[in-house]
């Protein structure tokens, strides 16, 4: 009978079914958009789009897709449920959820996986031969007595009746089941290392391997071939069968979550923009020391613990969410905010949050779980390979609709099947993420907060959904006549500008205070305020008159300042009479080697730069002069990341219903739409790649538009690496194109991509 391929069923899904999986699978939604029913099932082939699926599948789906993989052609609702041991409903709505998100298919009965994916849930079985290969290098007194060991009948059989019913037996879950549970204790672990792909020669607890072998041989689970034992897929299969006996469980029961109160999420989410701007505003005036193999170490994270008021765990998961939301990244021995953190600081706080949230909702390890192993961590923002990311984004879409987020951790295995993480360390992960949940306000108690909800439903809008929950609150400036300066809430760009130039920070939080002092005041008129331009600046973003200490202070630090210049030659030094005996006479200036050129003017054989400090850091207040006599401006450096070349361009995308509506108005179930090939496309084609012609659509369509992609590349150590590229042109057998992860331009080898997949 003539079976169903994907593309065909695709079509036989009519409007409504096609929107839905569409909506399933939005990466197929980003320009280029296939263009018929062939090209939308190779894009759901695709590398990428299946690992996208996989990680919204429940341990049900999973189950039931690798028993389908299995079974290949046989597979069908009562085969399935027959292998697992599972109720047919169970199974028939795990398939149907499969069906929905463009996973399987149903060919009559019989139900179908992409390609792909089958090979994906049967890579650790297909390593094992078919009972029909092996047996050809079988001797038929061997078969014989492998049947004889499973219970079956040998009188009058000759090979190929002796192969098909070794394989029937071979196959059956009760009949390999019986065999197993007599097997030893020893002769079962042998059993499962075999099962495991470990092979025939491992040393086995000081026993004889050999031995061993020879047992599962007697039990019919092993074929001898060549003097040794091998085991068949069939009996492979059917172990697996054994193990997953009741698989099925459907949904977990997840209580309902006791409410919270509103503002809990609300105040969480502000207390993180007001850390994360401060620290950014720290890393901003000087800096954040880097270690020579990248990260914020230890102590610089203390520091800067101490420096902000806030807890160092707290310092590590604001360095990762700056560095995740691009606002942070390295410039040369330290980290400094990179040029889109001005845009995003003037934002408004829904805004602010939303970039951030996303950036910790895509990362795919946790920021409060570093550790390597039990005496290494890896600093913040060094990414590390982790699966928390895949653990997070489980647990709180299992959670979503006010259910308990602790019955849904305490059940992320069935959320979460294809995380490999033993139970303890699995719970690790789980509470990272509960913790850093409630840090950024996605969590409040044990329930997902409105703005998580609006996290987890996903979406472009995410900032205007979230400013009504996070709305602007302007923070006020309170000058006192102690010469301090109380700032509740979050100040200004400009505010914070202006007090990291006029004075020194005492404390941060709810209600930083900065205080006002003679060097302070005197570094903000070096940095070119001049005295009345810090008045008015102060009054406007206090909104009052300024105390009058705070006054005089200035007027203090105005009059003085200025009165001795240096003057750019090496070096000059004008003032009154009186200030430049008292510079003469100063011991601690006598390393300037200073001299009397007249009763006001000094020189030194050392540069301004020198001489200013040095004056200053003797209680005198300089202004320095260029050599006409010109005032210069001292600008204080602010520390700047390196702006990337060029960012990640988001593609235009198609709705599911317009696409849908597309591909049923197009040239139907018989293939392309025959749009012209690409000479790129051609040149592509040409050469020798492992990319199927969905992905060499992708790339060709990349190259000509200048869009970015995502590939799975190897290099010549045959390590992989995922790659956002921007290619640029194609030379040969290589692809120039701009990295974004290198921030350079690279060329890559067309044969070592080993996937494509549209990016932004």
């Amino acid at each position: 009978m003539e079976t169903v391929t994907f593309a065909e069923a695709l079509v036989r899904l009519g409007a409504e079914r096609l929107t839905a999986l569409l909506q399933a699978r939005p990466d197929v939604l980003v320009e280029p958009i296939p263009r018929s029913f062939e090209q939308l099932a190779r894009r759901l082939n695709g590398v990428e789009s299946l690992s996208a699926a996989l990680e919204l599948c429940t341990g049900d789906m999973i189950v039931s897709g690798r028993a389908v993989a299995l079974l290949n052609a046989g597979a069908t609702v009562p085969a399935v449920a027959e292998l697992l041991g599972s109720p047919e409903p169970l199974v028939t709505e795990a398939v149907d959820e499969l069906c929905t998100r463009g996973l399987a298919w149903r060919d009559g009965e019989r139900i179908a996986l992409p390609d792909r994916l089958a090979a994906h849930l049967t890579q650790d079985v297909d390593t094992f031969r078919p009972v029909a290969v092996i047996a050809r290098q079988s001797v038929v007194d061997d078969l014989r007595a492998a049947v004889r060991a499973l219970g079956g009948t040998t009188e009058g059989l000759r090979k190929p009746q002796l192969v098909a019913r070794l394989a029937e037996l071979m196959a059956d879950r009760d009949t390999i089941g019986r065999a197993v549970a007599g097997l030893s204790r020893q002769a079962r672990r042998r059993f499962d290392l075999v099962r495991q792909g470990h092979g025939f020669y491992l040393p086995f607890y000081g026993t004889d391997p050999t031995q061993q072998e020879d047992v599962l041989v007697r039990a019919g689970l092993l074929l001898p071939v060549y003097g040794t034992g091998e085991l068949p897929r069939e009996v492979a299969v059917a172990a697996w069968g054994i193990e997953l006996k009741a698989a099925l469980t459907g949904p977990p029961g997840l209580p309902d979550a006791e409410p919270e109160a509103a503002n809990v999420a609300r105040s969480a989410a502000e207390d993180l923009l007001r850390g994360l701007t401060g620290l950014l505003d720290e890393a901003r005036a000087s800096g954040l020391t880097a270690l020579k193999k990248g990260g914020v170490g230890t102590r610089e994270r203390a520091r800067l613990a101490k420096r902000l008021s806030a807890a160092p765990e707290d310092i590590g998961l604001w360095i990762d969410l700056a560095s995740a939301a691009g606002l942070l990244a390295r410039a040369g021995s330290r980290y400094a905010p990179t040029a889109g953190y001005d845009q995003w600081r003037e934002s408004a706080p829904g805004d602010r949050w939303a970039a951030v949230a996303r950036a910790w909702w895509d990362l795919e390890f946790a920021p409060t779980y570093r550790k390597i192993d039990d005496d290494t961590e890896a600093p913040p923002p060094v990414p590390l390979a982790s699966e928390a990311g895949m653990i997070r984004r489980a647990l709180l879409r299992a959670a979503a609709g006010g259910r308990s987020v602790e019955a849904a951790g305490m059940h992320i295995g069935w959320f979460c099947p294809l995380q490999h993480y033993p139970r303890d360390e699995m719970a690790l992960r789980v509470h990272a993420a509960v913790t850093e949940a409630r840090s950024l306000g996605v969590v409040s108690g044990d329930r997902v907060s409105d703005p998580g909800e609006h996290l987890v439903a996903g979406g472009d809008d995410l900032g205007r959904r979230c400013a009504a929950l996070l709305p602007e609150a302007q923070g006020m400036l309170v000058l006192q006549s102690d010469l301090t300066a109380v700032a509740s809430g979050q100040p200004s760009a400009a505010a914070a500008r202006l007090l990291a130039a006029a004075a020194v920070p005492e404390s941060h939080g709810v209600a930083a205070t900065w205080r006002f002092s003679s060097a302070s005041v005197r570094a903000a008129f070096d940095a070119g305020w001049s005295p009345d331009e810090l008045r008015a600046e102060l009054r406007a973003i206090s909104d009052r008159e300024l105390p009058q200490p705070l006054d005089y202070l200035i007027s203090d630090v105005a009059r003085r300042h200025g009165s001795v210049r240096v003057r750019g030659l090496a070096s000059c030094i004008v003032g009154s009479e009186s200030e430049i005996a008292e510079i003469l006479h100063t011991r601690s200036l006598r390393k300037l080697q200073l001299s009397a050129l007249a009763p006001t003017v000094l020189a030194s054989p050392f540069g301004t730069d020198r001489v200013l400090a040095g004056l200053r850091k003797a209680g005198f207040a300089p202004l320095a002069e260029d050599a006409d006599g010109v005032v210069i401006v001292e600008k204080r450096p602010e520390k700047r990341a390196p702006t990337p070349a060029a960012a990640v361009r988001s593609r235009p995308r198609a709705t599911a219903a317009e696409l849908a509506r597309l591909l049923l108005g197009g040239p139907g179930e018989d293939g392309d739409d025959h749009e012209p090939e690409s000479p790129t496309h051609a040149a592509l084609a040409a050469l020798t790649s492992p990319l199927d012609s969905a992905e060499l659509a992708l790339l060709a369509d990349a190259i000509d538009n200048q869009r970015d992609v995502s590939i799975l590349y190897r290099d010549k150590q045959g390590n992989r690496t995922v790659r956002d590229i921007r290619p640029r042109e194609l030379y040969g057998r290589w692809l120039d194109a701009w990295c974004h992860l290198k921030n350079a331009q690279r060329d890559f080898a067309v044969a070592n991509i080993e996937a494509v997949a549209p990016a932004g």
